[in-house]
Parts: C-alpha cells; structure tokens; sequence
C-alpha cells in the first residue's frame, strides 16, 4: 500500500472524544491522499470537492464506532469506496453516467508504451487510459484503481470492499483484460 501514516491511537482516542484538533490532525494527514484517491474513482466528471468533504463528513460521524477490528487506513478505504459509490449510484439512477476514470498514468505505462514517447503521444495515451477506465463498471474499476493507485493487494483490496480474495483477484484479472482490449481497439 502506498506509505501513508497511520494516525497515533492516542490521536484516534481524542477524535473519538470529539477533540477537533486531534481531527483536523487526522484530516491534514488524509486530505490530498482522499482527494486523489475520490478522483481517480469517480474521474473528472464529478465534484471532487464535495466528495472530500463527505467523506470526512463520515468519518467525523463513524469515528466513535471504528473499533479497531482493521487498521484505520483500511476503514478509511472503505469509507472514501463507500462516499465514491454512493454518488457514482446516484449518477447512474440520475441517468447521468461518468465521463471518465483516471489512472495513475506512470503505473500504466509500461504496460501499453514506449517510454521514449513524445509527450503528445504520452498524453494521448493517458487520455485513451482514462478512456478505457471511464468503459470499466464500478465493481471493476474501484479495485483496478485501489491496486494501481494504492498499491493495495488482493488481500487489502478485499477488506476494503469486503468480498472475497478471490473475487477481487477474479475482477483485477477482467479490469485488466478489458482495459488491454479496449487499447488494442482503439490503436
């Protein structure tokens, strides 16, 4: 998983006694982190700003029930999942579907390019990625983003959504190979 640090349990214990510095303390830990994470979700179409602020908006309101059962992080996946799905559902009943994902580009390239490209064709590349992902639905494409962005394995990626290992390794495995089809096509 991506190095993120893991709030101090003295600082969860305030949070939880509503002391607001011990949360803007785990709030400035966690705010670009979760911003990036909600829009590599959701892509480019939605209000990434909102999304934040409901997601700490959770957080602030399910703290007092974290019981410590995971780690922190891997709750505070499952939250940022949960916010993400919740308005990508909304979206959907809304008729009003997402443009696009987005991708960590650097993680991706080395499967579809040549890294001697010009940065035109770079871009046109991470364009056509953010294509594919847009084509992937969410159950394919939040555990694609949680592994390439989060570096998160198939044993974390399962705790966050709460399926099965092998569910998650059954979806990163059709994610990738529609993605892989749907670059060949377009080339």
């Amino acid at each position: 998983m991506k190095t993120i640090v893991e709030p101090s349990a003295a600082v969860l214990d305030a949070c939880k006694k509503g002391d607001k510095a011990a949360f803007k303390t785990v709030f400035d830990m966690y705010k670009m982190y979760a911003y990036n994470l909600i829009y590599k979700i959701t892509g480019p179409s939605s209000d990434h700003e909102d999304l934040l602020q409901e997601t700490f908006f959770q957080i602030y309101l399910s703290l007092r029930a974290f019981e410590g059962a995971s780690s922190f992080t891997t709750w505070f996946h499952r939250v940022v999942v949960q916010v993400c799905s919740g308005n990508l559902r909304y979206k959907l009943a809304a008729k009003r579907k997402p443009e696009g994902g987005t991708v960590n580009f650097d993680d991706m390239q080395e499967t579809v390019s040549d890294k001697r490209e010009s940065q035109e064709n770079r871009l046109a590349l991470k364009e056509l990625v953010d294509k594919g992902l847009s084509t992937l639905n969410d159950s394919l494409r939040i555990p694609l983003v949680l592994n390439i962005y989060s570096e998160m394995d198939l044993g974390e990626i399962a705790s966050v959504l709460n399926i099965p290992e092998g569910t998650v390794k059954s979806r990163l495995f059709s994610a990738r190979r529609q993605m892989k089809e749907f670059i060949q096509n377009a080339g």
